[in-house]
């Protein structure tokens, strides 16, 4: 028995040895992958306030998140006076993990909007809400629990067709740890049932918080966790292939009528709570690297070996149905597609991943970025001259009734 223990005990003392230098190994040469989420009641998963670290699988920055859970410099609430203030939702696109926070297109937006006209002498400010993974339920907790506290005066929904759809319907979306709107007695409703799940109660327990705590410190269980999830991620891309073939062209089945049923509904939800704040709602569609690849006979061969005739088919379509309901927004499409094209620079794409593929590099963040500051000015600037004659209107009259008034007097 003692040869035992003291065997267990040299073996034990061996690992804890082996652990500690291979954790040194990997924190002199830079290797970790930080965990940036945590379990949230509201919306599935939410950023871990106060992480940090480097981010590398796609791209390279050092990501921040703020004591608020925001990938975003620290923002003041309520809001001070003097400020025009944006609030972005979105999916990963918005959280822009593969760029420099500053290159994001929402801090580009900020400083291009910053020299319109309309806003002189007020000072623009992005808030980034955007978290990896978002489908618009998960956006519309975000906007009613999280972005009125910073009383904003635009609220901007990037939206991106290739999986925001699929996100927004369990069947297609495969994940039971995350809210979804329903369809009951054909009125739009919250179903929050992950609450209840199995998955969920699971995080709720020591053992996983103490393992999550562990992985958030310690770079060996943090590689170990990576090649989990990588592995993960493989067996899921075909699944996900199939559903981005299955955007590009109308509904071919009930699953799918729905998704565009429910992702419209949503959208009026969001324009109307939007509006009954007294803020405004625009909506941003996103791009695919299909569709602005600035070759056009490369966009013609993705076309073509998914089977389909028309990459814009669900970005005309949601601008088309954003249009009949009074609903701003920016198709980025055929603009970025134009650039692209023109100056022969990919817009997605990272060397360390897909190159020409994937997310938004920073150039095409700063495209979607300037593209938005200039929509959002020439808007404010329409609305500033329509306010200024209806002014002008009300003033004109009140002399008028004025005048009718001394005329009476005088008779």
């Amino acid at each position: 028995m003692r040869r035992w223990l003291a065997n267990a005990l040299l073996a034990g003392i061996g690992l804890a040895v082996g652990l500690g230098l291979a954790e040194a190994a990997l924190r002199i040469a830079g290797v970790g992958y930080p965990s940036f989420y945590i379990p949230d009641r509201l919306r599935g998963a939410a950023h871990r306030p106060g992480a940090e670290g480097w981010f590398r699988r796609e791209g390279e920055s050092y990501v921040r998140i703020n004591s608020a859970g925001l990938r975003d410099r620290e923002h003041e609430r309520p809001k001070p006076p003097g400020r025009f203030r944006i609030a972005f939702l979105g999916d990963s696109f918005a959280e822009a993990m593969p760029v420099d926070a500053g290159q994001a297109f929402w801090a580009v937006a900020e400083r291009s909007l910053a020299k319109c006209p309309a806003l002189t002498g007020r000072e623009v400010e992005a808030i980034n809400f955007g978290v990896s993974g978002y489908g618009t339920a998960q956006e519309i907790e975000t906007l009613r629990h999280e972005v009125w506290d910073y009383e904003p005066d635009l609220v901007v929904l990037a939206f991106l067709t290739g999986n925001d759809l699929r996100n927004n319907v369990r069947e297609l979306e495969g994940d039971p740890m995350r809210p979804y709107f329903v369809l009951r007695d054909g009125q739009l409703v919250l179903d929050d049932s992950f609450l209840v799940s199995p998955e969920w109660r699971r995080t709720q327990t020591w053992w996983w918080r103490a393992k999550n705590a562990a992985i958030a410190k310690l770079r060996t269980l943090q590689v170990i966790h990576e090649a989990r999830n990588a592995l993960l991620r493989n067996r899921l891309e075909p699944a996900e292939h199939e559903a981005e073939r299955l955007i590009y062209q109308p509904p071919q089945d009930e699953i799918w009528t729905q998704a565009w049923d429910v992702t419209e509904r949503m959208l009026r939800l969001l324009r109307d709570e939007v509006a009954a704040r007294g803020a405004r709602f625009e909506l941003l569609i996103l791009t695919n690297w299909r569709q602005v690849h600035p070759n056009p006979k490369v966009r013609a061969q993705e076309a073509e070996s998914l089977g389909i005739a028309d990459l814009r088919y669900p970005d005309r379509r949601l601008a088309a149905f954003a249009n009949s309901e009074g609903i701003d927004v920016l198709n980025l499409v055929d603009p970025l597609a134009a650039a692209a094209e023109s100056s022969g620079l990919c817009l997605h794409g990272f060397a360390n991943a897909i190159p020409c593929g994937g997310h938004w590099n920073a150039e095409g963040h700063r495209l979607g970025g300037e593209r938005l500051a200039e929509r959002l000015c020439q808007q404010l600037e329409t609305q500033a001259r329509k306010q200024s004659a209806e002014a002008l209107g009300r003033r004109a009259a009140s002399r008028d009734r004025r005048d009718e008034g001394d005329r009476a007097e005088k008779l």
